[in-house]
């Protein structure tokens, strides 16, 4: 993912003391409002129906130029700008491992020093590299002679017509079932927002995740009319629904409307997991100040989202309502938002003597382990169609229940605080991983049309191509 931060509006109370000891937007009822929370009524595994499972895709990258990407076979080959992109690949695992290694093994501050003066020279080599690839991608992606007006589009073939991109061929649309002669506004719109100096991992996933747990993984289609036909693939029928979710956030009439839940903050410091760890209950890690270690107290927002609030919405969304939710699956300043299908649960250890810096009320303590699986996006190399995670996540036709079905996971490992009904009212994070917030766009289907609504209003006619869940 690679993606901008959710802006869609939050339903949210924020509530000082809940009834289940969650405070703050900690709370599960922001997402789960009848929530189960005794433990052992809740499944330890579970998976969502296939017609609830949500599709993977790409997330439209803007340094491709978002849904104007041309992803249908109109590129052939690899690009000339592929060795760039690898040599920013390279300089990116090498930064890695440095910056990994400040925080493994004892170093001199001289030895600490001379890896932050690497690291910052590999900074400015990226840099330098990256302006060097953007200028390939704007010839590639954003210089593209593009039609104007309808009377090009039937001047194209049948084959160049199936290779314009979703934000074309959905202006195309409007004039087909209109008959006015847009100005291919979509396009330009999404146009005036991307651009090929934005970083590889901006785009509209927060669009897509949403998008994806609201409609069906929608069929390739065919619409004809004035010596046109117009045919939509899988994958351009989902770029345009993701748009139509990420430019709800873009609008203020569209946005009042929408109630979304969310629980947990999100994190806004990065540190890798080898400057992490806890001790007597808190989280620290660790920065290199003028060569030598110093140790700070992790910030609450990259504390949450609570484990406690976390398995009651995950088994009670999953398990009990066979309904998603979103999950932004890193605790990093870059957002990665995924629609959660699928969980199980190992309980390691139970205890009757918890830890002292329990959840207050806590009796019981239970250690778990627990695997959430969610549909995946890609879209960093389009021209790479191997399986991996780099490859361009479009296809003509739908992936659920096929080989072209992209998911991943997380394993997270955390203690779960049980009051004397065997309740969950807290718990406590073992593991550096853990899902920065959970949220969940409430209300369903298109919002409306007119001139308030912008680009909103514009997309209501997709209305007719695609369905709910």
């Amino acid at each position: 993912m690679k993606n901008l931060s959710l802006t869609f509006s939050l339903a949210l109370a924020v509530c000082a003391n809940s009834a289940l000891a969650f405070t703050g937007n900690n709370d599960p009822k922001f997402i789960v409002q009848d929530a189960v929370t005794k433990f052992s009524s809740l499944p330890t595994q579970a998976k969502l129906s296939n017609e609830k499972t949500p599709w993977s895709s790409s997330f439209w990258p803007h340094v491709y130029g978002g849904i104007a990407f041309r992803w249908n076979g109109f590129y052939k080959g690899e690009p000339s700008f592929a060795p760039l992109h690898y040599q920013v690949d390279s300089i990116e695992e090498e930064l890695e491992s440095l910056q990994k290694a400040l925080f493994t093994g004892d170093h001199s501050v001289a030895e600490n020093n001379a890896t932050l003066s690497r690291i910052q020279q590999l900074r400015n080599d990226k840099i330098s590299v990256e302006r060097e690839k953007a200028l390939e991608y704007k010839t590639y992606f954003f210089d593209l002679k593009r039609p104007r007006s309808i009377k090009e589009v039937a001047a194209l073939s049948q084959k160049e017509i199936d290779q314009l991109s979703p934000a074309e061929k959905f202006d195309v649309y409007v004039y087909l079932k209109t008959g006015k002669d847009n100005g291919f506004r979509l396009t330009a719109d999404v146009l005036d927002l991307t651009h090929p100096t934005d970083a590889y991992w901006e785009g509209i996933c927060h669009g897509w995740t949403s998008a994806a747990l609201e409609f069906r993984e929608p069929k390739a289609k065919s619409i004809s009319g004035n010596g046109i036909t117009l045919n939509f693939g899988s994958s351009d029928l989902k770029a345009l629904l993701s748009y139509y979710h990420a430019a709800i956030t873009r609008n203020w009439v569209a946005n009042r409307k929408v109630a979304t839940g969310r629980v947990g903050e999100r994190c806004e410091t990065a540190f890798p997991k080898e400057a992490w760890f806890i001790k007597n209950g808190v989280e620290y890690y660790k920065t290199i100040v003028n060569g030598r270690v110093q140790v700070n107290k992790v910030p609450e927002d990259c504390v949450d989202t609570n484990p406690g609030a976390f398995h009651i919405v995950l088994a009670n969304m999953i398990g009990l309502k066979n309904q998603g939710f979103s999950a932004e699956v890193v605790r990093d300043k870059e957002v990665w938002n995924q629609p959660v299908f699928q969980y199980a649960t190992d309980v390691l250890s139970q205890s009757s003597t918890p830890r002292a810096w329990a959840t207050k009320g806590t009796v019981r303590q239970v250690e778990v382990k627990t695997v959430m699986s969610y549909a995946n996006d890609g879209g960093r190399m389009y021209w790479r169609h191997d399986g991996s995670d780099d490859e361009f996540y479009a296809w003509w036709n739908e992936t659920i229940g096929t080989d072209n079905y992209r998911f991943d996971h997380k394993q997270f490992h955390y203690y779960l605080d049980l009051d004397t009904q065997g309740n969950i009212i807290g718990g406590q994070w073992l593991s550096y991983e853990r899902p920065d917030f959970l949220w969940l766009k409430k209300n369903k289907g298109f919002l409306g049309k007119g001139s308030f609504y912008g680009i909103v209003g514009y997309l209501d006619d997709l209305r007719d191509l695609v369905q709910l869940q």
